[in-house]
């Protein structure tokens, strides 16, 4: 990642963040994921690169990263809470599916113990 002023690479994470709440939307955890590393590391260059005195006309571009991760972290709930009622219903399933397994099962109408002479 090239040296950059901390504005810019404020930018570029807000940039990374937007891209990254479309892939969480579209239920493209991976990818989002990764842009979440990105974001991270931009987020972390620009406070490295910037002095205090450089960061606080700054404070709008980090009040919308903050906005923006509340965002992402709302779409990440959704995500968790849909994948959860996913596997619940899966559980069911094959709960359901077991049940007429064992129902279907039938016993012979005679066993091996008896002799087939009479």
């Amino acid at each position: 990642m090239p040296s950059a002023d901390p504005e810019t690479l404020l930018n570029h994470a807000l940039d990374v963040a937007d891209r990254e709440l479309a892939f969480l939307m579209e239920g493209q955890v991976d990818e989002a994921a990764a842009l979440a590393e990105d974001r991270a590391q931009l987020i972390e260059g620009a406070w490295k690169a910037g002095t205090l005195q450089e960061l606080k006309p700054l404070r709008e571009k980090l009040v919308q990263l903050q906005s923006m991760q509340g965002r992402l972290t709302e779409e990440a709930r959704k995500l968790h809470a849909q994948v959860r009622d996913e596997l619940a219903r899966s559980r069911q399933e094959s709960r359901r599916h077991a049940g007429y397994g064992n129902s279907l099962k039938t016993t012979p109408s005679f066993t091996r113990f008896l002799s087939k002479r009479g």
